[in-house]
């Protein structure tokens, strides 16, 4: 029967079954020594008790043989030991008696002593006496009388020494048995200890080593996509460990599903390319991209399937992003079977794991061909239509000086209406070509040290007569004599850009304010207006192109949506920023761009 446990609960028997066993041990050795104690200190009693009484008879018999030989050579140093012997005597017999207290035999037989010694102390003094008055014969039978005692004490004194000796060779023999008890326990108990411990050890670790055993087998498995063990039984560590990597295991596999699938359905093409060019893997997109299929690619070189003017500079990128271990952008041709070129926009990323570069082919074949007819198309502006339009323009202009007879006021009036929509037409064909230079990174700049006076006083006369006829007034404030840098012409385009969006959302009778604030590395320039403004949520918007407030502001008020969005590319390309926001505490809104105070970066940039 296998025992559920963890393995916190394993290690806990592990130290306490052997530790139970020490302590019983001990407990044990503790008994044994307190007995070996115990016969110890018999065996010291008994040997005292010895002592004592042979003290005390010979004590007994010193005082009757130095009474004798004081009375038979009158010396006075018997008669000093007799004196002493008498009365040491009852000191030895208290001393018995604390000694054998508790001890009903021993007291009886001290009793019997006690009663014997007084007796034949009575005698002795008795015989003493006479003796002392020269009744020598009269002093005979009260020692007759001791000698009498005498005789019963020494039967009493052996008695006694004979229990206590046969009480010590008890004891002797208790305690060799004892030592031995112990000197067996020590070892069993040692033993034991090692053997529950050993024994505790290859029982845990056969379970929890073999299951371990399964874990990382199951990691093996799990690296080289075979099916898992059997799923551990139990509620310990290992088990709930094993549950939690099928879990982790499962989800890796359905991600890995998830990620072939994206791979397989993937429109666009992507591939591994080994440290030697050679394609790794490469996903069915190829079959639709370039004709061929994956097992075709596959262990072949990639130069075979580049055009060749490109092919220097894709290799070039591949060792580049090598070099680098980072993410890399290419464009280049590529070969598709039928030997058509097809236009690719690669995204290199090196993996050092696998030693390889992950690519993302994306077809660009399209958006080259909408770029090369956006070319056409804006050549195609720029020179048949802009220069009928410049024609044109002349023509009307030599009409208005009356080269050509003077006009009827209709025919006058027709001839402003058809200045109008010509001057409409050549903005639009200036915005088209302006935001074709931008946006193929051809707009380039003549910096030049300005001041806001300089700008604004350009601008507003250019539009002042506009303002005027819808009785707008303009209004410059700030320094004047603020200075930046930048291109005299593209600000221009920008301030009359927004100032003319000013007049032509404002009510008559309000008030355009263009003012200049000065910060740290940055101008910030702003138009204010008092017209209907703009919502929170076209604030970033209207840059865009072809993007206005309201889709009939385009017929109502002539415009082509392009101004912002040129106005904040020619702003960006100087370095600075544009945006707009609410005119605090009026209505309408406050346009604001930012140059940069000298023709160096600037580390930040302050709105």
């Amino acid at each position: 029967m296998r025992l559920n446990l963890t393995l916190s609960r394993k290690a806990i028997i592990l130290v306490s079954v052997p530790l139970v066993i020490e302590l019983a041990l001990v407990c044990f050795l503790m008994a044994l020594l307190q007995q070996a104690e115990l016969e110890r200190e018999n065996e010291a009693h008994s040997r005292e008790i010895s002592n004592e009484i042979n003290a005390a008879m010979r004590h007994l018999i010193n005082a009757g043989t130095n009474t004798v030989i004081y009375h038979v050579s009158g010396s006075r140093d018997s008669l000093a030991q007799y004196r002493d012997s008498v009365r040491e005597f009852p000191k030895v017999i208290e001393r018995l008696s604390r000694m054998v207290k508790g001890r009903q035999e021993e007291e009886d037989n001290l009793l019997r002593m006690v009663s014997l010694y007084n007796r034949a102390n009575r005698n002795l003094v008795e015989g003493h006496r006479r003796l002392e008055a020269g009744d020598r014969i009269g002093s005979m039978k009260p020692y007759a009388n001791l000698n009498k005692s005498m005789a019963e004490l020494y039967l009493i004194a052996d008695k006694i020494q004979s229990r206590q000796s046969e009480i010590q060779e008890k004891q002797k023999a208790a305690q060799a048995t004892t030592r031995e008890q112990i000197k067996w326990l020590v070892v069993a108990g040692a033993l034991l200890n090692v053997l529950a411990a050993v024994g505790l050890v290859l029982y845990f670790n056969r379970g929890t080593a073999h299951r371990f055993n399964i874990l990382l087998d199951n990691t093996i498995r799990l690296a080289s996509g075979e099916p898992l063990n059997e799923p551990l039984a139990g509620g310990d560590e290992i088990a709930r460990l094993d549950r939690v990597f099928r879990k982790m295991a499962n989800s890796l596999a359905a991600a890995t599903q998830k990620e072939r699938a994206v791979l397989q359905n993937a429109a666009d093409i992507i591939c591994s390319i080994d440290e030697d060019g050679k394609f790794a893997a490469i996903n069915p997109a190829v079959t639709k991209a370039l004709g061929f299929a994956p097992e075709e690619m596959i262990g072949a070189r990639l130069v075979q399937f580049i055009h060749p003017d490109d092919v220097d500079k894709t290799l070039d990128s591949l060792k580049k992003s090598i070099q680098q271990k980072g993410e890399l952008a290419l464009e280049n041709r590529m070969l598709r079977k039928d030997g058509a070129a097809v236009d690719m926009l690669w995204s290199l990323h090196w993996t050092e794991a696998e030693k390889s570069t992950i690519c993302v082919l994306h077809d660009i074949t399209y958006r080259k061909e909408l770029e090369r007819l956006k070319r056409d198309f804006v050549a195609m502006v720029s020179h048949d239509l802009r220069t009928p339009l410049t024609s044109i323009s002349g023509f009307l202009s030599l009409l208005r000086t009356g080269k050509y007879n003077e006009l009827s006021p209709a025919g006058l009036e027709s001839l402003r209406s058809a200045d109008a929509s010509v001057g409409r037409l050549m903005n639009m064909v200036n915005d088209l070509l302006d935001i074709e230079r931008v946006e193929s990174g051809r707009l380039d700049l003549n910096l030049c040290p300005l001041t806001f006076e300089g700008l604004v006083d350009s601008v507003f006369a250019m539009l002042e007569p506009l303002a005027n006829d819808l009785k707008i007034e303009l209004v410059a404030m700030g320094n004047r004599e603020l200075e930046f840098v930048g291109d005299a012409d593209r600000l221009n385009q920008v301030l009359v850009n927004l100032v003319s969006n000013a007049i032509k959302f404002s009510e008559p009778n309000s008030k355009i304010i263009v003012d200049a604030l000065e910060q740290s590395a940055f101008v910030r320039i702003e138009v204010k207006d008092e017209g209907r403004g703009v919502p929170d949520h076209l604030k970033q918007a209207v840059f865009d192109r072809f993007k206005q407030v309201d889709a009939a502001d385009a017929a109502r008020r002539k415009g082509t949506g392009l101004g912002l969005a040129i106005s904040k590319a020619i702003v960006e390309r100087h370095g600075g920023s544009i945006g707009v926001e609410d005119n605090i505490g009026k209505k309408g809104s406050v346009f604001w761009f930012t140059l940069p105070k000298t023709d160096e970066p600037a580390d930040t940039e302050e709105i």
